[in-house]
């Protein structure tokens, strides 16, 4: 047995006893038989405790320890491995003698009937057992159940793992878990675990508790006791009931300790093995049966080079006899220095809290509060009588909200008492806790910030250095018992202080805030000054109820576990953010106090009587007499005289919007109150933070751009990339990954305990083959007939419009009763024929439902009941869902985002529960604080004034959608109270919590489904290197690699594998090392597709007919003979199913068949290669052509000439220079100008845009045909037309010509769509680069169908959505626009007086009853608007004009409170369901296809770690000494200096750039001169100290040095402009300009900040990774951009301005399009601005005879150009940004999984080891100095044969006498000798006996190894590498090779190897084409088995790498991935 036992790591042992049985079952004796050694032996108090230590030796571990983690429900016997000698004691490790045997008494065991049983003498133990006739005693690890199960009886349940005695059986988080068990093998991965056979012993027997008066807790299963029955009685029903109570009182109150025990029975529960029918073990229907399931103890090793080396083997745990009588009392210490242990009123309020009654009746509590507080906002705080009190006690809440609060200060009183306030008694304080203030600061400090988490990786995870405290509680007391949950309880209350505890800290708040409030309310003083601040922090109690339910627990513990990287994270964004708000007060402060005032002629200078239009911001106005620009003006009068002689100029010159004449620019107060502005830091923030949020940022744009410059909007395109695109993805990619990594950690969802797949989607109605009945045969025959049923009933419903006929209508109705008796029919079909099985399957129980409602509300009362039957029609619609399922694209992705619908179910229950908690929140904050109206008169939509609108409000802040409008109303209607920055923080909070987590953690619970195992990333990553395809290549030649021809060097394709080396690395052996095992039989046979949820048989067989004439009708296409040239490597059979010697041998000839059948094929057919079926491959015209371009499509031209470098080069020069001069013109010559130049030439050919645009014509004409000639038109082996760009430059060849054509035909007068094709040049430049390239072409053309599958699920979910909206709304949201008198919509006729600017200036207008910009009158409007809300905008609008609604016909409401409040439950549902199912969808199918075409979607947690490890490696440089030159002094201290990192010096200049910080954050508007003159001396001040930072830096360093760090550069550039503009704007303040610049830099010098703090550093340099991809994506986005501005402004360029339209908000030029673009990106406002441009029509326009005389609008383009930009832009391109910062953010990867140990402090003592034997820092060293190097090496990197303690110097300090410690003190004074001498040889050999020779051998092998290969791997003339020595060490020291690298690298070449994969371990790239080749090869096959036994691998021999390294000293001579 033993040589089958793994061997495992070894850890030093701890005091502990024998460790309890794993099994719940054991001998199964008869009652009354004894069992001898119960327990593992005799019973031990904390005396008699004794390491049970297992020597290498051979003595053999104790046999219990050997079965403790043997999961099964099965029997042992006490010894299996002691061949004789029964009477030996379990704990006498020399005893046991187990090896000899042969027998497996394990497998014989099973084979024995279970009455044969060991005899045994009698154990002490037994005196612990209550009765002898309880022989079945389970041991405490697996009876005891969690607290929430249905076996709680009472509060005596036995104590849980957590809680057990000293070694725990259930790993602490993040341990690895030996597998000393052959049963704990299933547990591996992510594969479903073999589940026990619950059917081997006792399997009739009921698993149950015993009753109480038996005491057993559910250890015995002897008939003899009292079971109860299985059939649900009222007791069980009650019973069940309280335990479901009890359960989620533990969840919510938790007075044992924050859900420590809650949460270790969830870690359990999802750590089980599921059953094999898949239900679980614990849905049992009586109330008394325990879950005996075993819970998976497996622990992952840690990664290792060699197996066997440096493992401690951890010591099992005792099992601890049953204890009687209770636990002694566990308090310690004097809580709150006054109650001892013993008080007895301490004692008193112990037991009270520990009560079983005492946590339900606090969360009834609990409960109450949050009703109370729900009822006490419900009524409208506006409507007469329910305004509030102005003192409290008016109201009956008020007093029993007094009477909870006392409760609950009781109860906290209560547990301070008990447990402390804030100290931990010192019995259970950690070690080190007694430490200063000071150090345990810096300790949580670093604890959050610092970017590493451990200091070594290479030991496995040590026990910590205190014992737990519940479990030093019993070591300490000596129980030997197991502790019930009530005895828990007292442990866990008397370990921990009250306050250390988070949600205990929120009980202490809101308890405290009560009181204060009390006193304030009670005093008058919280209404008179509005102090209800203390009243919502009152409240946080309710928080609790998160917990509420059991999913929502585990998304709790999710969040807390992500927590710290998100702090991180926010770390990082709050230093943007600041350096944004300063910014923002630099250039904007006093921008938006500047207005346009109409001046009054009868009183000019009368304010009063002046008009200031909203929101008219401007910068400059027109001089009513003189008509020049002035600047704006503010009034030094404080009554704002305007008179001349008070107006004083604000600027030297006008800027911005120019008001007209008769009006002036007028300094006032800012909008909002004076709320909205820059003109402070704290002001600043709020409006940066409005930037990221990226919603109404737009406006705040064009505010500031009509106060001051069209640049202006840089800083907001600035704010939005950095801010919202960069930033606040980080969070997403952090949340998403860090969820990941949850779920790798715990092997289960992150977001539900279940993981049962949705059963709704299991469609097959049989289990297996049955033999089907006739009218089975008729009911799934016809399966598609009912489908089409459903369709045409949907179809029918959606012809439903305001506007439809009589007759129209009948049709309607009369199709809905057919349908309706239809599908009654089938269902009746569907019961009859699977009448036994029917009620199995979930869909025939839905639509069995669906059919009874659908039918019972067809009856007339129903029927016509109006708006009720409306609603009832979602049934009718509900049946779309079959339908949807029937399409296998939209089945597929639904089932695969289905996958864990528990998981999303919980995900939404957390978000609504928390929306309406927070709604409490704002109610208690808000209500009655904020106007029913604003200042202009206008209702406020959010004015907290219910429960219900404080929810609505809530979620529209969750949804982002307008927020900023409950934002600003808020601060604006409090400023005045001074709580206006209370409200902006609870809002900003709750917007940061919901918007930025919560609704992304909905893109974490989608991934998850998207996952596939670790398991499978391996496989996957062998299938991606077997099936590369050819990307479609393009012809031409990138402009990047155009302007780089002289610096482009010849790279050695990586890919050019001989057969040799690819048959070597394709044995099946390696391919099986790679995967780690052999691959599992029962895994061959589950493809990709299968991992999730498939439908049944059946349910593919639907599709049956269909695919049977899809298949005929291409078949007769595909007859033809296959053409080889344009068909993809297949493999024969599923790939995943293949042996792995077979697939290498099909991918190894697979390329090499394909080259043979083109030759054959071209044998066939000669002419095939014949371009335009004239010019032959030899054709000297197509040869000369071919000189001139690439290949049309490929890389390599077949049977042609390669291009000429340097003709091709120029060729493809002169292109793009034509195209750029193209796009340039097309964006000059819009419409408008050449409407203007039309106005003063006629039409010409001369006209200089006309020729230019022929000249462009011929141009690329030429261009085309010399590719076509070259290659061929299509039916050539590259043809031209074959490749996606050759088809790109077709399309805007033909529109370029179309062009042309019309300007000579119509004499210059281009249509509209003429003028939107010129658009289409634009796309020429996707070839600025090949990264552009290849990312358009990875995402749009080969990602295009999973984006078109996404699209079709969107569509499914807003259909019947759109046809729900259609029955509620239709014809219902006309209104008059005469809204002060109208009823009836009949009566809105005549004029009425309309007062559009100000009521004083009424003027007549008609009235008209028209809808607003959208309605539901009919299906297409309905799905219309219902895609704009999915974008986010506009379904606020949508919603309160739903509220409004009276009815059809009648005018809707004006103001609250509404008729039609429900309405909004519509909108809220599709909102939030488009979010998940459209907007989350999107970036989840984005993500996943980016991830996948670059490789990451398939790379373990381990290769992801070593890559970001690898990153920083190779950023590390060694070090140069110190100068030792004594004459330089001056030098020598500058290098001093410049080097050191913590010194004196760097702390000063850190100090200095924070002050200078501190200075920026002070800046304000309005500051006073002196403050603002004493601030620029100081920054001058700075200035120069940083120069001198500089000087001595360069001077330290040397030049060469200094210039290597970019951010030294960037400190030069930084600190010479700061200085230069100091300088200039000192010498002339006034000039803007020089202002501008000066500030620019001085906030640039804050950035230098970054380098200087470990956690910014760090972040900063991960999310800077993902910079070049953003960079390569931003210029595929700009062509766009470009595309779609040219388009916009050709088609409405010259059409009339809407209501959303202004002097910046247009389509006149190419900029402003640009920025409306910008805008419509982000979802801002677009369906407005596309419905005014869409709407233009006559008579409000003027229809000219040709285009440029008319200036209507379109509205098939407007629709057509607006939604593609929406989806293109929107959905595709910002989606991109989350993935590709996902992809490339993997900091998360840095902090776990182990790799987190390379610090800074272990790169400097590498680099300080380095620099030992490299004193000049040139990166390289001989090999005679490597051995030096070795010894000087420490931490993570040493590299040693023996261990520390074996040295020679520590061994002889152990063994020396006393007598010599003075000689051995001064041994490296005096001599060696000293040595010889007092030396007790009999310790000496004791000590030398006690080292571990086969570790000892094993780290020798490894070290020649290493030795061996560092030598190979030098360069024959520098020597050896520092980067080469430094991966080593990490491939030797930290990571697995098996586990952490690819089987295929992504790290071909450095720049163009992106989205493909590219070696094959490294070594293939490294090794020369010479002989030296095949040796290697030779070598390694050679030594495969012999470095295979000694665990190594072929890959990993140096043998394998003969290249030298490069001269820039990265790592190219391994044999490895580097």
């Amino acid at each position: 047995m033993e040589g089958n036992r793994p061997q495992l790591p070894r850890r030093p042992s701890i005091p502990s006893a024998s460790p309890p049985h794993s099994i719940p079952l054991r001998d199964l004796r008869p009652p009354g038989e004894t069992d001898a050694g119960e327990g593992g032996g005799t019973a031990q108090g904390p005396s008699q405790q004794r390491p049970a230590q297992h020597s290498a030796a051979g003595e053999a571990p104790s046999p219990i320890a050997m079965s403790a983690n043997l999961p099964g429900f099965s029997a042992y016997w006490e010894h299996p491995y002691t061949p004789a000698d029964d009477h030996t004691p379990a704990e006498d490790p020399g005893s046991a003698t187990g090896r000899t045997s042969p027998i497996d008494h394990m497998a014989l065991q099973f084979a024995l009937p279970p009455d044969i049983h060991l005899q045994r003498p009698a154990s002490v133990t037994e005196q612990f057992m209550p009765s002898a006739s309880d022989p079945y005693q389970i041991p405490h690890a697996y009876h005891e159940e969690r607290a929430e199960t249905d076996s709680l009886e009472s509060d005596r349940v036995p104590l849980k793992p957590a809680a057990q005695p000293i070694s725990r059986l259930d790993p602490p988080d993040g341990e690895p878990s030996p597998r000393n068990s052959f049963q704990t093998v299933s547990d591996l991965g992510n594969t479903p675990s073999r589940a026990r056979s619950a059917q081997m012993l006792g399997f009739d027997l009921e698993p149950g508790l015993a009753s109480d008066r038996h005491r057993s807790y559910g250890d015995r299963l002897s008939p003899m006791d009292r079971r109860r029955s299985r059939s649900p009685t009222a007791s069980g029903a009650l019973s069940r009931a309280s335990s479901i109570m009890r359960a989620m009182s533990q969840r919510v109150v938790m007075i044992s300790g924050e859900g420590d025990l809650v949460d270790q029975a969830t870690r359990r529960d999802r750590s089980r093995s599921p059953s094999v029918d898949k239900r679980r073990t614990t849905d049992v229907s009586g109330p008394g049966f325990v879950d005996t399931s075993y819970p998976s103890q497996l622990f992952q090793t840690p990664a290792e080079k060699r197996p066997g080396v440096d493992y401690f083997q951890p010591e099992e745990a005792a099992p601890t006899a049953r204890r009687l009588g209770p636990l002694p009392n566990p308090l310690r210490g004097n809580s709150l220095g006054i109650f001892p242990p013993d008080n007895p009123i301490r004692k008193r309020l112990c037991d009270i809290l520990v009560n079983p009654w005492t946590e339900p009746l606090i969360l009834i509590l609990i409960i109450a509060q949050a009703v109370l507080l729900a009822i006490e906002a419900a009524p409208d705080v506006f409507a007469a009588g329910n305004s509030r009190p102005e003192r409290w006690g008016s109201t009956p809440i008020d007093w029993a909200l007094f009477g909870l609060f006392v409760v609950f200060t009781l109860e906290i009183i209560a547990r301070i008492i008990v447990s402390g306030l804030i100290i931990n008694a010192d019995d259970y304080a950690p070690v080190g806790s007694q430490r200063r203030l000071r150090e345990r600061v810096a300790e949580q400090y670093r604890a959050i910030f610092k970017p590493q988490r451990q200091k070594s990786v290479r030991q496995p995870p040590q026990e910590q250095q205190f014992v737990p405290a519940f479990a030093r509680s019993f070591a300490v007391y000596g129980l030997p018992g197991q502790a019930t949950l009530e005895e828990q309880q007292r442990l866990h209350l008397a370990r921990r202080a009250f306050l250390r505890h988070s949600f205990n800290r929120l009980d202490f708040i809101a308890v405290v805030s009560f009181w204060i409030s009390f006193i304030l309310g009670a005093t008058g003083m919280e209404s008179k000054h509005s102090i209800y601040v203390f009243r919502m922090l009152s409240c946080l109690r309710i928080i609790r109820l998160l917990a509420l339910t059991r999913g929502n627990l585990i998304i709790l513990r999710s969040l807390k576990k992500s927590a710290p990287l998100l702090v991180r994270v926010s770390f990082l964004m709050g230093f943007f953010w600041i350096l944004f708000a300063i910014i923002g007060v630099q250039s904007f402060k006093s921008s938006l106090s500047r207005q346009c005032t109409w001046i009054n002629p009868e009183d000019p200078t009368n304010f009063s009587a002046a008009y200031t239009p909203s929101k008219s911001f401007c910068g400059g106005y027109l001089n009513s007499t003189t008509g020049k620009e002035e600047p704006w003006v503010f009034s030094s009068s404080p009554t704002m005289n305007l008179s001349s002689e008070f107006l004083r100029p604000g600027a030297k010159s006008a800027k911005g919007f120019i008001c007209p004449r008769g009006s002036l620019c007028l300094q006032q107060d800012n909008p909002y109150n004076g709320t909205v502005n820059f003109d402070d830091i704290g002001h600043s923030l709020e409006l940066v933070f409005v930037i990221m949020s990226a919603n109404t940022f737009s406006d705040l744009m064009y505010y500031t751009v009509s106060s001051d410059f069209l640049p202006a909007a840089l800083f907001f395109g600035a704010g939005i990339i950095i801010m919202m695109l960069w930033m606040t993805n980080l969070l997403i990619a952090v949340i998403t990954s860090s969820f990941q990594v949850i779920r790798e950690e715990s092997k289960a969802s992150a977001f539900t305990a279940e993981e049962e797949p949705p059963p709704l989607f299991h469609a097959s109605m049989e289990q297996g083959p049955r033999r089907q009945s006739a009218l089975q045969r008729i009911s799934n025959g016809t399966s598609w007939f009912w489908i089409l049923i459903i369709v045409y009933g949907l179809f029918a419903q959606s012809l439903r419009s305001a506007t439809m006929s009589r007759s129209r209508e009948e049709f309607v109705n009369v199709s809905e009763i057919v349908v309706t008796s239809f599908l009654d029919v089938e269902i009746a079909l569907r019961l009859a024929a699977h009448f036994r099985r029917f009620h199995r399957n979930p869909r025939n129980l839905v639509d069995l439902g669906l059919a009874v409602i659908t039918t019972v509300i067809l009856l007339p009362p129903i029927r016509n009941s109006g708006q009720v039957y409306n609603w009832l029609t979602a049934f009718q619609i509900i049946r779309v869902y079959r339908v949807v399922l029937a399409i296998p694209m939209t089945r597929e992705l639904i089932q695969l985002v289905l996958g864990n619908v528990t998981g999303i179910g919980n995900l939404m229950l957390f978000v609504f529960l928390m929306t309406f908690l927070m709604a409490i929140f704002a109610a208690q904050l808000f209500r009655g604080q904020l106007p029913a109206t604003d200042s202009d008169g206008t209702p406020l939509r959010i004015p907290f004034n219910t429960i219900y609108n404080s929810f609505l409000g809530m979620y529209q802040i969750l949804s982002s959608e307008n927020w900023t409008d409950i934002l600003y109303n808020v601060t604006a209607s409090t400023v005045h109270l001074n709580t206006a920055w209370v409200g902006a923080v609870f809002l900003i909070g709750w917007f940061i919590l919901s918007y930025f987590i919560l609704i992304n953690m909905f893109i974490a619970v989608i991934q998850e489904n998207f996952d596939v195992g670790e398991d499978m990333k391996r496989l996957e990553q062998v299938k991606a290197f077997l099936q590369r395809r050819e990307l479609g290549g393009s012809s031409n030649l990138a402009l990047s690699k155009v302007f780089g021809f002289g610096r482009s060097r010849d790279r050695v394709d990586p890919l050019d594998q001989t057969t040799g080396v690819v048959d070597m690395l394709f044995k099946e052996g390696f391919v099986r090392e790679f995967l780690d095992e052999a691959l599992d039989p029962l895994q061959e046979h589950t493809t990709d597709g299968e991992s999730a949820q498939q439908l049944g048989g059946k349910g593919r067989g639907k599709n049956g007919f269909l695919s049977a004439a899809w298949g005929r009708m291409i078949s007769r296409f595909r007859s033809r003979e296959p053409n080889p040239f344009y068909s993809n490597v297949g493999f024969g059979g599923p790939i995943v199913s293949l042996d792995p010697g077979q697939l290498a041998r099909q991918a190894v000839s697979a390329t090499a068949a394909r080259r043979k059948a083109q030759r054959e094929y071209l044998m066939r057919h000669p002419n095939y290669n014949t371009s335009l079926f004239i010019f032959k491959p030899r054709n000297r015209l197509r040869r000369l052509c071919q000189k001139l371009v690439g290949p049309g499509r490929g890389t390599e031209r077949f049977d042609g000439v390669q291009p000429n470098k340097y003709a091709w080069y120029t060729f493809s020069a002169v292109i793009y220079a034509a195209i750029v001069a193209m796009v340039i013109l097309a964006c000059v010559t819009t419409p408008l100008y050449q409407k203007e130049y039309f106005d003063q030439h006629t039409f010409s050919i001369l006209n200089w845009f006309v020729w230019t645009d022929m000249a462009f014509a011929i141009v690329f004409t030429l261009e085309a045909v010399i590719k076509i000639i070259a290659d061929g038109f299509f039916w050539t082996p590259n043809a031209y037309f074959r490749s996606t760009w050759g088809i790109i430059d077709a399309v805007v060849l033909i529109t370029l010509w179309i062009n042309v054509i019309t300007l000579f035909t119509n004499a210059g007068a281009v249509s509209r769509a003429v003028g939107a094709f010129k658009a289409l040049r634009a796309l020429r430049l996707l070839n600025v680069s090949d990264s552009a390239r290849e990312t358009f072409h990875s995402l749009m053309i080969i990602g295009g169908p999973k984006i078109l599958s996404a699209a079709f699920v969107s569509i499914s979910l807003l259909i019947p959505f759109a046809i729900y909206g259609l029955n509620l709304f239709n014809g219902k949201m006309v209104a008059c626009n005469d809204g002060s008198n109208i009823i009836n919509l009949s009566d809105c006729v005549g004029e009425y007086n309309s007062t559009p600017f100000s009521n004083n200036w009424p003027v007549l207008a008609p009235r008209v009853a028209t809808n607003p910009f959208f309605n539901f009158d009919d299906f297409g409007s309905s799905l219309f608007i219902l895609f704009q809300i999915v974008s986010q905008e506009g379904w606020v609008d949508v919603s309160f004009a739903a509220q409004a609604i009276t009815g059809k016909g009648l005018q809707p409401q004006g103001s609250p409170p509404f008729a039609g409040q429900g309405n909004a439950l519509f909108f809220v549902v599709f909102n939030l369901l488009a979010t998940v199912f459209i907007l989350t969808l999107f970036i989840s199918v984005f993500m996943r296809n980016y991830t996948e075409q670059t490789g990451v979607a398939f790379l373990t947690a381990e290769q992801r770690s070593w890559l970001e490890l690898r990153k920083l490696l190779r950023q590390i440089s060694p070090s140069k000494s110190a100068y030792d030159d004594k004459k330089n002094k001056w030098k020598m201290w500058c290098h001093k200096r410049a080097i050191e990192k913590r010194g004196k010096w760097y702390l000063a200049i850190t100090s200095v750039l924070v002050f200078h910080l501190v200075l920026l954050l002070t800046e304000f508007n309005s500051e006073p001169l002196w403050w603002t003159r004493a601030k620029d001396i100081l920054f001058l001040l700075f200035t120069l100290i940083y120069i001198v930072n500089i000087v001595v830096r360069i001077v330290g360093l040397g030049w060469t040095r200094f210039r290597k760090s970019s951010w030294d550069l960037f400190s030069l550039v930084a600190v010479t402009g700061a200085f230069a503009t100091s300088i200039l704007f000192l010498t002339d303040p006034s000039q803007v300009t020089y202002t501008q610049l000066h500030k620019f830099f001085l906030v640039a010098l804050l950035l230098l900040l970054i380098p200087r703090n470990d956690a910014l550093d760090q972040l900063f340099k991960t999310a800077a990774a993902s910079l070049t991809t953003i960079g390569s994506l931003l210029a595929t986005w700009l062509v766009f951009f470009l595309v779609f501005a040219i388009a916009l402004t050709q088609t409405f360029s010259l059409t009339r301005f809407g209501g959303s339209e202004d002097a910046n908000i247009n389509l006149r030029t190419v900029p402003h399009a640009l920025i409306l673009l910008f805008r419509f990106s982000c979802g801002e406002g677009w369906n407005q601005v596309m419905e005014d441009f869409a709407q233009v029509k006559p008579p409000f326009c003027v229809e000219g005879p040709n285009f440029f005389q008319s200036d209507c609008g379109s509205t098939a383009w407007a629709r057509v150009l607006f939604v593609a930009w929406n989806i293109i832009s929107m959905y595709i391109f910002v989606n991109l940004f989350v993935s590709l910062i996902y992809e490339s953010f993997s900091y998360v990867y840095q902090r776990t999984n182990g790799l987190a140990v390379v610090d800074r402090d272990e790169i400097r003592r590498f680099k300080e080891a380095w620099r030992s034997v490299d004193p000049s820092g040139t990166g390289f060293i001989s090999k005679e100095a490597f051995p030096r190097l070795l010894s000087e090496l420490s931490g993570v990197f040493e590299m040693r044969i023996y261990d520390n303690d074996d040295s020679v110097r520590a061994i002889l300090e152990d063994v020396r006498s006393d007598n010599d410690a003075m000689s051995i003190r001064h041994a490296s004074i005096i001599s060696q000798n000293q040595y010889k001498t007092g030396i007790d040889l009999r310790k000496l050999n004791e000590r030398l006996s006690r080292i571990d020779v086969a570790k000892v051998r094993e780290r020798r092998r490894r070290f020649n190894l290493f030795f061996e290969e560092v030598m190979v791997s030098a360069d024959p003339e520098r020597g050896i590498s520092f980067t080469m020595v430094l991966m080593l060490l990490a491939h030797y020291n930290i990571i697995n090779d098996n586990k952490s690298l690819r089987y295929v690298s992504l790290q071909s070449a450095p720049a163009d190897t992106r989205g493909q994969y590219g070696l094959l371990y490294r070594g293939l790239a490294n090794m020369s084409v010479s002989g030296s080749r095949s040796s290697c090869v030779a070598n390694c096959g050679s030594s495969a088995s012999r470095n295979r036994s000694a665990g190594g691998s072929c890959w990993a021999s140096s043998t394998c790498s003969t290249t030298p390294g490069s001269s820039n000293g990265t790592w190219r001579s391994s044999g490895r991935d580097a």
